[in-house]
């Protein structure tokens, strides 16, 4: 798919699959070091969800699991973040001063629970601080899923709904849609291990259960212009306090890099991170 075909798409659909970004051999490597690392954290970020739960917030369901700054544990995908493909896309949307917003790991074990439909940060009004509907029809941010294992509807390929872009709102605000139910329009993506799902961060998506046998893991990149505000993310950031702590809502929390890590990140890879760098670490 030319670069140009790829944008046409993406405009079109709210999605688009670039195949091949991390390459076929090197999918086992970076797969392995990520499951490493949420089975490392497994408890920790369990601890993190019931709490997030306990204030009488939604966190996903049974049997997913996920870790927030996957890039402070392992840097396996790093090489492949600046991908010719993927770097077009965000530039021609934003311009050259584009930044990660953050970077999650994902497992979705086997029998997990079924999503409920929104749109990822700032869009998922289930979040404290977020985008009040309705929305202007631009994107604002792009979202990321990295497949380490193949999405089919056996593994659990996430849920999407093709066109729901464009609408002025979504699910995770309620008004009137029940985010639990399965939609009429909802189609289940397909994708090749190695393979990034690039999609504009308003598209309706919800978690699909795996029928397999084994954990699908994959990970979720955030692509954001240098205008829009990430401070709510950062713990300890005014923003965050009065907008996030202060209200008792749910969080979005992007943790911060230690500049021992970002040292050693790729020239060309650094200004995608280092407005989140640790100053004390």
């Amino acid at each position: 798919m030319t670069p140009d075909r790829t944008l046409e798409k993406l405009d079109r659909d709210g999605y688009v699959i670039l195949e091949g970004v991390i390459p076929v051999d090197q999918v086992p490597h970076v797969r392995e070091s990520v499951a490493s690392c949420l089975t490392a954290h497994f408890r920790a970020a369990e601890e993190q969800a019931d709490a997030v739960r306990a204030k009488g917030h939604r966190q996903g369901g049974a049997g997913i699991q996920a870790l927030p700054g996957i890039i402070n544990h392992t840097q396996a995908f790093v090489p492949y973040l600046t991908d010719s493909r993927l770097t077009y896309s965000v530039q021609s949307l934003f311009g050259d001063f584009h930044r990660i917003s953050g970077t999650s790991a994902i497992a979705n074990h086997p029998g997990n629970d079924r999503g409920y439909w929104h749109s990822d940060w700032p869009y998922n009004q289930t979040n404290a601080a977020h985008i009040p509907a309705p929305y202007a029809d631009v994107c604002v941010k792009l979202s990321t899923l990295w497949v380490l294992t193949e999405f089919s509807p056996t593994t659990g390929g996430t849920l999407v709904i093709p066109g729901s872009h464009r609408d002025s709102t979504n699910p995770s605000g309620g008004d009137g849609f029940d985010r639990e139910a399965p939609h009429p329009d909802e189609i289940q993506i397909s994708a090749h291990e190695g393979s990034v799902i690039l999609f504009d961060s308003r598209l309706w998506h919800c978690v699909a259960t795996n029928h397999g046998d084994e954990p699908r893991y994959a990970m979720n990149f955030g692509y954001a212009p240098w205008w829009l505000n990430l401070q709510p993310q950062r713990v300890g950031s005014p923003d965050h306090t009065a907008m996030v702590v202060e209200p008792r809502g749910k969080p979005n929390e992007t943790p911060l890099v230690p500049e021992a890590i970002f040292a050693k990140l790729p020239d060309d890879v650094k200004p995608l991170f280092r407005h989140w760098v640790n100053p004390h670490g």
